[in-house]
């Protein structure tokens, strides 16, 4: 039989932020009139002034709630988390009935990094009012951040229950199922939020993020940019643009190109830890580990529990030939998240490379498990079978499933093109133009920088020609 191909891994990218919104207060006990006019002052646009207002208001109504939350709103509104924290805080001391300011606090302490206390308060506020959609999306939120997914798309889908009409709420849903998988069910998310808002810019950049990278043409570019040029565009939107030039950079294998793009978004957001776990995918491919663990390493500073980040230290670490560093890392996130099934992948890989076959079989077996969608994990197991059953029949039903569920899987193109092909294989299994037209959709599709699977291919395909 042809030479086994190396089973290899890769880091995961995410292109999705949700945002979370903390409303204006509306706190049970009446609000001061000094705090409402520091609230208006906000609203005009007048933030010298509110925040003085707002200051005076606390001090001269130290035991109104509805001045604290009016003060906490307005902190968190100028970038002052901690600080907007503190006065709900004293705002829930003074009145813990108000369930809107616990849901405002929930969302600071989000922005905070500070998932389990965020997911505290909001479900808190929901224990005082159930039909609250705006705390139920913030309390998805808070999931995601804690690597809850299941928990987070019940209740981003629970929020758009509440409210048909919750833009953010679809947004956030769709970001949730894409992680998950289900990209015809994310799109239909994000499209339905794009059209309850065309204003909330988000929604219609991820429907954007999920076109085909032969869709994403410089007109389709031009329009992005344009949106993103437009007076009052946010800061995110446009960093999403350019993290967006990025990942076509990244398609193409421009490298050094995609870490440009990203490196121009961090300067926008630089404590947004997609675009840090981002830029160190792309210093992973370049080779750049040191560079792609310190953006890691950043990222997880920001938000501990952001799986996706611990998940590719694992990985850098493999790049680098530390197969214990690497265990440990995959060992506790599994530990951790039972259900997060790129770690269980990565520790298969893992496993394989150390020649423990039983425990890789395992692990990607737990995989395809957890996400029956995952090709490659698929593609590995068969790679294993292979080694350890000898079953070719079965071992090209699982090249031909594997391909099903990803026709661009170079590996499997090649293995299965290879297996067909060769005269080891039984006589009534293999089929010469079947095993030419694999092989040259490998070719079609792998990088040049693949010398070895390219000059598998070709020497297959010289071979086939010569015998036909």
């Amino acid at each position: 039989m042809a030479a086994l191909r190396r089973i290899t891994t890769a880091l995961l990218a995410s292109a999705l932020l949700w945002a979370v919104a903390a409303l204006p207060a509306r706190a049970a006990d009446p609000i001061p009139a000094r705090a409402m006019a520091a609230y208006r002052a906000f609203e005009r646009g007048e933030t010298q002034r509110a925040e003085s207002e707002s200051a005076l208001a606390v001090r001269e109504s130290a035991d109104s709630a509805g001045a604290w939350a009016v003060r906490g709103y307005l902190l968190s509104q100028s970038g002052d988390k901690a600080g907007a924290a503190a006065a709900y805080r004293e705002a829930i001391r003074l009145d813990p009935r108000d369930p809107v300011t616990r849901n405002n606090l929930g969302a600071v302490l989000l922005d905070l990094g500070q998932p389990a206390e965020a997911i505290t308060a909001l479900e808190e506020a929901l224990r005082l009012k159930p039909i609250y959609a705006d705390a139920r999306n913030n309390l998805g939120a808070a999931f995601e951040k804690a690597g809850r997914l299941p928990d987070a798309q019940r209740a981003y889908r629970t929020a758009t229950m509440i409210d048909p009409d919750h833009a953010q709420a679809y947004n956030n849903l769709g970001a949730v199922q894409l992680k998950s998988g289900d990209v015809q069910a994310a799109a239909a998310s994000f499209a339905r939020a794009a059209q309850l808002d065309p204003s909330f810019g988000v929604p219609a950049l991820n429907l954007a993020l999920l076109a085909s990278p032969e869709e994403r043409d410089d007109a389709f570019f031009a329009r992005m940019e344009a949106a993103a040029a437009k007076p009052g565009a946010s800061k995110q939107l446009r960093a999403r643009v350019l993290a967006m030039r990025a990942g076509r950079e990244a398609d193409k294998q421009e490298w050094s190109r995609a870490r440009g793009y990203y490196m121009d978004a961090l300067r926008l957001m630089p404590r947004d830890t997609t675009l840090l776990n981002n830029i160190a995918v792309v210093e992973d491919q370049l080779g750049m580990d040191r560079e792609a663990l310190l953006h890691l390493t950043e990222a997880l500073d920001i938000q501990p529990d952001l799986m996706v980040a611990q998940n590719n230290v694992g990985i850098v670490h493999v790049h680098r030939g530390d197969m214990d560093l690497a265990r440990g890392v995959f060992e506790d996130i599994v530990s951790r998240d039972p259900d997060f099934h790129r770690a269980h992948y990565n520790l298969g890989v893992v496993h394989a490379s150390e020649g423990r076959v039983r425990e890789a079989r395992t692990s990607f077996g737990t995989a395809a498990r957890l996400a029956p969608q995952d090709a490659s994990a698929r593609y590995n197991l068969a790679i294993l079978n292979r080694r350890t059953d000898g079953d070719v029949s079965q071992e090209l039903r699982a090249y031909r499933e594997v391909l099903r569920l990803d026709p661009k899987l170079t590996e499997a193109h090649l293995a299965l093109g290879m297996l067909l092909a060769d005269p080891a294989t039984p006589a009534r299994l293999r089929d010469n133009v079947e095993a030419a037209r694999h092989l040259e959709r490998f070719l079609a599709l792998a990088p040049g920088s693949d010398e070895e699977g390219r000059t598998q291919a070709r020497d297959w395909l010289a071979w086939l020609r010569a015998n036909s």
